[in-house]
């Protein structure tokens, strides 16, 4: 009878090691991070132009850019957005898509949206800023089940074309 109390305690203490350990993995750990993307090139551009009077154009644009996060775990080798701006004498509304490739090789993907706003100098000058919300919809590899989002701010300028933008997010993988 004290074997099979010790059998079946023995049994219990496994089990519930077992259960706990599952349960820790199961549970994502919740990040705080920044980043910083620069060399913001343009892959490919197409303007629509709606109204040339008020310079009201549609403009559907790919770009690549390099992205590194203050979470040295968190490594990006390059991001592709795909966005569609609509504006008014360069200023007005940006949504899109990101894709993330990891140099893991995995990769997170998500939307944003914002504003984008750009003026102009007598002397042709130009600057462009941009802010926003996005979101991670999902991911492959260690991120498949990546959840969160975060806010950007970014500039550009007729001294500065390859720009930089800046975020910060919370996220869960």
């Amino acid at each position: 009878m004290e074997t099979l109390v010790k059998k079946t305690a023995l049994i219990m203490m496994a089990f519930t090691v077992a259960c706990f350990t599952l349960i820790g993995d199961a549970v994502a750990e919740k990040r705080e991070q920044t980043f910083v993307k620069n060399n913001l090139r343009t892959a490919t551009k197409s303007v629509f132009t709606v109204d040339a009077a008020l310079k009201h154009e549609i403009t559907q644009e790919i770009g690549l850019g390099d992205l590194k996060f203050s979470n040295p775990d968190f490594k990006v080798k390059e991001e592709w957005t795909y966005g569609q701006s609509d504006t008014i004498d360069g200023s007005g509304t940006q949504r899109g898509y990101f894709l993330d490739t990891h140099e893991d090789g995995s990769h997170t993907y998500g939307t944003f949206q914002g504003t984008v706003k750009t003026s102009s100098k007598p002397d042709g000058s130009w600057e462009t800023i941009w802010e926003g919300t996005y979101q991670y919809v999902g991911g492959s590899g260690k991120y498949k089940n990546i959840k969160g989002g975060g806010t950007y701010k970014g500039k550009a300028s007729s001294q500065d074309p390859g720009g930089r933008e800046e975020g910060r997010e919370t996220i869960e993988y």
